[in-house]
């Protein structure tokens, strides 16, 4: 039973500090955008262009990714 215990505390450690260096990357990112917002608004826009190109990728990426598993799912059955 200690075992299981001492598992589950390291998990509990490791997602703590995934969260941890989240909240710290967003934080970093939110400064960098105030920076831009404030120093040269060319620039901020052009990082914003950029964020919305990447998270549109990103979609695109994981629908073919969830379009591939469905198709592999119905092949199996």
């Amino acid at each position: 039973m200690a075992m299981k215990s001492t598992s589950g505390t390291g998990l509990i450690n490791a997602l703590a500090e995934i969260i941890a260096l989240s909240v710290e990357n967003q934080i970093k990112l939110d400064a960098l955008e105030q920076v831009f917002e404030k120093t040269n608004p060319t620039v901020h826009e052009l990082y914003l262009a950029e964020i919305k190109m990447l998270r549109e990728q990103r979609a695109g990426r994981l629908n073919l990714a969830l379009i591939n598993n469905l198709k592999k799912k119905v092949r199996e059955s």
